[in-house]
């Protein structure tokens, strides 16, 4: 018997290295795959972008794109040049380094109160004279600020009013402690006390002024309110320095005023119109940094008399805060303009830039010493 053919007859199985092999295009095709076309033509893409509603101008980029002749780089370069130079004329260089206003330096009784100088006598005869060498022990030896202006509050607390003029060097210390820790409301709370009895004092109006004028720059913002509120104080308080500055130009010209004397008195008196003027930008700015005839320009014009005036001319201090308002000027001076009025005498835009480029590098070429 032939048992093969008693077997059902199946299908053969290959393996898959029997299998044929195709061409690559064929493959291609099977798994769907195009031919390769050439790139239709324009017309044709025309036609199909209309189809699609392309809009007409893109269509026409599209075919044409625009390529930049040297015309048009040429005329690139010019506006480019120009530009510049107008950024040159209008934004000179030393204008984006604008000044900042200094200081002449703390009013100051001076150094440490030396322990030597408590002897019994003294104590008896001057109780503020122990509290002052306590207080200048712990903060210039020791270095506890904290410390030094509590033991000054303790004491000043307990003094009458009456006696607030014999403990003024202790008030005086206080005040400078509180300036050097920042303890600006504090410190215009006390001097502002202060100047109740004693208004014309220096060293009071000084702190007084400082304490103010800080707070005012800490003001982001300013309302119509607080424009007004500010602006009335600071008219006060210069009214005020005024007032001390003739006190001490009395002193200062008294026949028993020594040489060293009158010395320290003339450094009081330039730490005060200092602040004064200070106080003058700012009532200008409250009011906007107006210009010309407008009356706030008086108290801007003041400010300037004050940076010239014989005491402060060789101050830099003062040619920094000139260059501020010259800066303030300038910074509202529109290009169209022609002249404007300064300290009642017209100038033009490029005398006051020279003015202003000078006063610049001056204070950069000395501001080391």
């Amino acid at each position: 018997m032939n048992l093969d053919q008693d077997q059902p007859r199946l299908p053969a199985r290959r393996l898959s290295s029997d299998a044929p092999i195709r061409p690559e295009t064929d493959v291609k095709a099977s798994i769907g795959f195009l031919p390769k076309t050439e790139t239709i033509e324009a017309d044709e893409k025309i036609s199909i972008a209309r189809q699609e509603d392309y809009d007409p101008m893109a269509i026409e980029l599209d075919l044409n794109p625009p390529v930049s002749t040297p015309k048009d780089i040429l005329r690139l370069l010019l506006l480019t040049l120009v530009a510049a130079l107008l950024v040159i004329v209008f934004f000179p260089f030393y204008r984006f380094f604008k000044p900042v206003p200094q200081d002449l330096g703390l009013m100051s009784i001076g150094g440490p109160i030396m322990e030597e100088a408590s002897t019994d006598a003294n104590v008896r005869n001057k109780p503020w004279l122990r509290v002052l060498i306590r207080i200048d022990r712990l903060y210039f030896r020791e270095g506890k600020l904290t410390e030094a202006i509590k033991v000054a509050e303790s004491a000043l607390g307990e003094i009458p009013e009456k006696d607030w003029e014999l403990w003024q060097k202790v008030y005086y210390r206080y005040w400078e402690l509180l300036s050097d820790a920042g303890r600006n409301h504090v410190l215009k709370t006390s001097a502002q006390a202060y100047l109740a009895g004693f208004p014309e004092d220096p060293f009071a109006n000084y702190y007084y002024a400082r304490a103010f004028l800080t707070a005012a720059a800490r003001i982001g913002a300013y309302t119509p309110e607080t424009k007004k509120a500010y602006r009335q104080e600071a008219e006060t308080v210069a009214q005020q320095i005024s007032r001390a500055c003739n006190a001490l130009e009395a002193r200062r010209q008294h026949p028993q005023a020594d040489e060293d004397r009158a010395a320290v008195l003339t450094d009081l008196y330039q730490k005060l119109r200092l602040e004064q003027a200070k106080l003058y930008v700012l009532i200008w700015k409250l009011g906007g940094y107006e210009e010309d005839d407008h009356p706030d320009v008086a108290y801007r014009d003041k400010a300037l008399d004050i940076c010239e005036s014989q005491e402060l001319v060789d101050k830099k201090e003062a040619r920094a805060l000139k260059a501020v308002i010259y800066t303030h000027i300038l910074d509202r001076w529109y290009w169209f303009e022609g002249r404007q009025i300064v300290q009642k005498h017209e100038l033009k835009r490029k005398d006051l830039q020279t003015k202003l480029e000078s006063l610049v590098q001056d204070l950069e070429k000395n501001k080391n010493l």
